[in-house]
Formats: structure tokens, sequence, C-alpha cells
């Protein structure tokens, strides 16, 4: 707090000054100021930091697997013999909007998860996407374009004397809902790091969870049979009772298949895996110092509690 200080705060990797009590020549040269000279604020200041950190990770395991699944369910349906593409371009860019606006937003909002503050701090350059997190979205993109590529071959089989135009249609309203329903699996699993969601923690913590899901299923029944809005806009056409079937199946592999992902993480962490990506990978800033932030062997964890006086 005095000017004596300021080199040693200038020095730290993070300096912290007193907001009431300390002189402007610390509070200039440190990168943090305690508006209210409390040590228990710093808890909460990376408390929250850490919430930010892990949603945007979330944030991109829900959207990046669901913009990757858009192209290549394109190019894998046309590879694989369909006539057409699953998808049309004004269906890719409102599964983008919708998917993007209302379960991305989930994912930015979901409260922290327990043992978050008994994680050892990252390493200085680490970058959002390490090695597990890209396996994870590349696993996500494989199954979802699997599970719409798969669900319209699927659907095809059931199209016993339709026109060309009318299976066309119903081949991309199987496409869309199962790309937008496997999407809310890929969400709800993506929530918790670490934790199972076969359990009843999905129903909690975060309502909009399930506000973003109605949204989105109500939409796709929207789009799917409103007149007019299904075959001038869309370019899709009414779904049978089998084709829901199929989409709702879809849905529960997606979501069974994140869920096992996880569960193999869970058994590589108890073996001592860096599956929380701590060590360097190709992404990272490789000009920092490669230095160890794990806790001594030993050492408290110190917990600040705001003082009353």
């Amino acid at each position: 707090d005095g000017v004596n200080d300021a080199p040693a705060l200038k020095a730290a990797d993070m300096g912290v000054a007193m907001g009431k009590e300390g002189t402007d020549v610390a509070r200039e040269a440190s990168e943090m100021i305690l508006a209210d000279d409390n040590f228990a604020t710093i808890v909460t200041a990376v408390r929250e930091g850490r919430v930010v950190w892990d949603n945007l990770r979330k944030i991109l395991l829900v959207n990046t697997p669901i913009n990757n699944a858009q192209g290549m369910s394109v190019l894998f349906g046309i590879v694989c013999g369909l006539p057409d593409t699953p998808l049309t371009a004004i269906q890719v860019l409102y599964s983008n909007l919708i998917c993007a606006v209302t379960l991305g937003f989930v994912c930015a909002i979901e409260p922290a998860e327990d043992g978050i503050m008994d994680q050892p701090p990252r390493k200085v350059g680490k970058r959002l996407i390490g090695r597990y997190l890209f396996l994870r979205i590349a696993l996500a993109t494989a199954t979802l374009t699997c599970a719409v590529v798969g669900s319209v071959f699927w659907a095809r089989t059931y199209q016993v004397g339709m026109s060309d135009e009318d299976a066309l249609r119903q081949l991309r309203s199987q496409a869309i809902n199962t790309l937008d329903f496997g999407a809310i699996s890929v969400t709800l699993s993506a929530r918790f790091t670490y934790n199972s969601s076969f359990a009843m923690r999905i129903f909690k913590g975060n309502n909009f969870a399930w506000y973003s899901v109605a949204i989105v299923a109500v939409l796709q029944v929207f789009i799917t049979y409103v007149p007019g809005l299904n075959r001038v806009v869309f370019g899709m056409g009414p779904m049978t009772g089998i084709q829901w079937g199929i989409t709702i199946l879809m849905m529960v592999v997606v979501f069974v298949v994140m869920e096992i992902e996880k569960a193999i993480r869970r058994v590589l962490k108890a073996q001592g895996k860096d599956t929380d990506d701590k060590e360097k990978w190709i992404f990272d800033d490789t000009e920092h110092p490669d230095v160890n932030m794990d806790l001594p062997k030993g050492a408290s964890h110190l917990n600040l509690v705001e003082m009353t006086h």
C-alpha cells in the first residue's frame, strides 16, 4: 500500500494494491486494486474468473460441434448417395441462429461447479482449447453428423410411394430436427464438466437451460408443421410419427455417447491423467516459462471470509 511497495508490485505476476489505504503510486504499479481493502475479494474474483473460463469452454463444446455438423451432414449426405443436400442454406442459418442464441446462452450463465476452487491455477499462456476439449468437440461433431445422416437414410426406408419432391422435404425435416434435438443433448451433457448428467442435478442450478430446451423444441415443431413456412421458406414437409421416433432415438444416442465420454474422463482423471488440459499443447502460448502451478504437498487451502465490524 506504500510508495516503497511499488517496485515489488511491478515485478510481481499479479500486483495487488489497496484501494482505500493504498497510495497512488502503489495503485498505478499494480494489476489489481482492492476497492474494499478486503483480501477475501481476491478469492471471489478468482472464483468468478474460473467460472467464466469453464463456461467459455462449455460454449465451445456446444456451438462448435453444432456448426461443424451442419456442414459435415451436407457433405457426407451427398457422399453417401443422397440425391440432394439434407439441409438447405436457410436451415443451416436458422440452426446457427437458434442454437447460438438459446443453447449457447445456457452455457454462458452456468453457475460454478462443485470443487472449482480446489483446482490448481492454470499455467500462464494456456488457451481455451486443449487436447481433451478438442477431442470432445471432435467426438460431438462426429456423433451429431452420424445421427443426422443416419436418421435421413433410416427415414428413407419408410417413404414408399411418395413423390421425389415430398420425400426430399420430409428428409430435410428429419435432418434439421435430428440436428437441433441432438444439439440439445450435447448442451445438457456439457453443463457439467465431469459430473454425470444422469442425475437430478440436471434439473437444478440453471432454469434457463430448460427454458431454452422448450424454446428450441417449440420452434422445431413450428417450422415443421406451419403451412407455407415449412415448404416455401425452409423446404421442409410434415414429419410422421415414425420420424419423430427416429429423432428422439438419435437424441438419446447423442446424449449417451457424450456421457460415456465423460465417464471415461472421470476414470482417466482418477488415474492421474491430464484431463483438465493443464499441460501445454500446440495452441498454447509457448513464450511463457513452464512453471509448476500445483500446490505443494501439505499446503492448506486458505479460506478468506469478509470481516465484519
